[in-house]
């Protein structure tokens, strides 16, 4: 078998996430059926290395897959394009050591969720619209608090399949650039929703819902009932994944 690691980006608007769903429209699902016709009609199994939600998009996703012969890396990512939607490109592809795996191989993962100040209606799909005299030192200093080893279990949604809820917080700050205001995060690995409830909570501190000293209780409180508040999907995006090779 030949193992392939393709680096995609895709527009998650009309897409119901990254995993496979029954009759419904994914990325995983997308990138299965196009290589599926490759191989003849045999299922071909595509692995991410995150699993992305409903209307969350990607610029450097990460997947791998099998293929029973070679191809020329260049051909394969041509293939792919032709037989994907319109809505995914993958834009690198080579073939890799058969035991690596996009998912379990990584070792940190960077997003980065956009939100704009002004009225638009021209990127409503891709931006969160926040009000525009939100407190940019407020939202630091709730960046600055996450930083290094901590216990998101409070900003994450319950599951029975994770085994801890702790993650390393390498990078993680807002950035104001014109109307635009961009929160970047990298970590080891992500819990289900975090980013999205980080997010929504770091805003209302900085419109004055919640001070700074209850976002920080919240995140030592390490407690699955605390009320917090979710952004949108629409505004995160997957920026890279990292490997050490």
């Amino acid at each position: 078998m030949h193992n392939y690691k393709i680096i995609l980006e895709y527009d998650g608007t009309d897409f119901f996430g990254w995993q496979l769903q029954k009759n419904k429209r994914t990325v995983q699902g997308e990138l299965e059926h196009a290589l599926t016709k490759l191989e003849n009609g045999k299922l071909i199994r595509v692995h991410g290395a995150g699993r992305t939600d409903t209307g969350v998009h990607a610029l450097g996703q990460c997947a791998n897959f099998k293929l029973n012969k070679p191809w020329e890396s260049h051909g394969l990512k041509r293939a792919i394009n032709g037989n994907a939607g319109k809505d995914i490109r993958v834009h690198h592809c080579e073939e890799v050591p058969e035991d690596f795996h996009a998912r379990y191989s990584a070792i940190k993962r960077r997003y980065f969720y956009k939100c704009r100040l002004d009225e638009s209606i021209m990127d409503r799909n891709y931006v969160w619209q926040i009000p525009s005299d939100i407190s940019m030192r407020k939202l630091r200093f709730c960046a600055n608090i996450i930083f290094g080893e901590n216990d998101f279990t409070t900003f994450s949604k319950v599951s029975n399949t994770v085994k801890h809820t702790r993650c390393i917080i390498f990078q993680s700050k807002w950035i104001k650039r014109g109307v635009f205001v961009t929160y970047m995060i990298e970590s080891n690995r992500f819990l289900h929703h975090m980013i999205r409830y980080l997010v929504g909570t770091m805003v209302e501190v900085a419109k004055g819902t919640l001070s700074e000293k209850e976002f920080e209780v919240l995140l030592q409180s390490k407690n699955p009932e605390a009320k917090v508040y979710k952004a949108p999907a629409h505004g995160l995006y997957l920026e890279r994944i990292f490997y050490e090779i």
